[in-house]
């Protein structure tokens, strides 16, 4: 069963169904160190997609929150003018 040079520089000496030559055991190494940057580029952009997963989020839930807040804030406003106006009312019925 015939493998790649990458395969056979793995320390698996089986290529052809004879031991591969120092050139081949090198080629594989070579190629073999080409992938570990192509595999380190995957994950870098697997992280900044992470990152910019959650940045989202954070923005998404911090303008959720500014909203709430404005929101409550109406409303404290709204319970503030009902009392004074009530009070009035019952000051007027005096």
């Amino acid at each position: 069963m015939n493998k790649t040079i990458r395969d056979a520089s793995r320390g698996n000496y089986t290529t052809k169904d004879e031991a591969p030559t120092w050139q081949e055991v090198r080629d594989g190494a070579l190629l073999r160190i080409a992938d570990a940057p192509e595999k380190m580029a995957q994950r870098h952009t697997a992280l900044i997609d992470e990152r910019d997963m959650y940045k989202r989020w954070y923005d998404n839930e911090t303008k959720r929150r500014e909203i709430a807040e404005r929101r409550i804030a109406a409303l404290q406003g709204v319970i503030t003018r009902m009392k004074k106006a009530r009070q009035q009312a019952q000051d007027a019925t005096l």
